[in-house]
């Protein structure tokens, strides 16, 4: 991969990392907010219930992107991104297209899928 092509992929990681981070601020707010209202009645409260836990998955969700993420800026940084993590073998251009924080080949990917990994 050329050093253009490396710089691309970092400004896109790194523009993905900040939209990341910005939900997860939005997020924490409206359950700060949510919280701090107080809601009139039960069915009030178990739909605040219900979307303070919608958005605490997705703030787990977020977060484990985030991880990947910060992994691959450390593998654009060490000279390893596109590498497999276990095999070594380059990824796919495609997949890195698709997903710039990929850690696996198609192979080992399958593997991880299945649980083999």
């Amino acid at each position: 991969m050329s050093i253009t092509n490396l710089e691309a992929v970092k400004r896109e990681l790194e523009a993905k990392r900040q939209e990341i981070l910005e939900g997860m601020a939005r997020a924490r707010a409206l359950g700060q907010v949510e919280g701090e209202t107080g809601a009139p009645d039960i069915a009030d409260r178990a739909a605040f219930a219900l979307q303070r836990e919608f958005s605490f998955s997705l703030t787990e969700n977020e977060g484990k992107l985030l991880k990947l993420i910060d992994e691959a800026l450390v593998r654009l940084a060490n000279g390893k991104y596109g590498l497999c993590v276990h095999c070594g073998q380059p990824i796919e251009a495609a997949r890195l297209a698709a997903v710039p924080w990929a850690r696996h080949c198609l192979s080992c990917q399958e593997l991880q899928d299945r649980g083999e990994l």
